[in-house]
């Protein structure tokens, strides 16, 4: 499904990701974005979607990697 969301662009050419984007696909300060260009227009993509960051808000990920490290105990035993 496609959405519509507004910006306007800054004077330095910066345009600002509204923050229910943001944190629809945890995009962060300082982080690289890639810039699509197609005769239809531009598209401002995530780069490469990380595990953690897909699973973020859906698992408990403190939980896991415990869980990881506790497997790893017993496999070296």
């Amino acid at each position: 499904m496609i959405t519509l969301h507004k910006s306007r662009i800054g004077p330095k050419g910066q345009i600002t990701i509204p923050k229910e984007l943001r944190d629809r696909y945890h995009l962060k300060e300082g982080e690289e974005v890639l810039i699509l260009s197609s005769d239809d227009g531009i598209l401002v993509k995530h780069p490469k979607a990380t595990l953690r960051g897909s699973l973020k808000g859906k698992l408990d990920v403190k939980g896991i990697e415990n869980d990881v490290k506790e497997l790893r105990l017993q496999w070296r035993l």
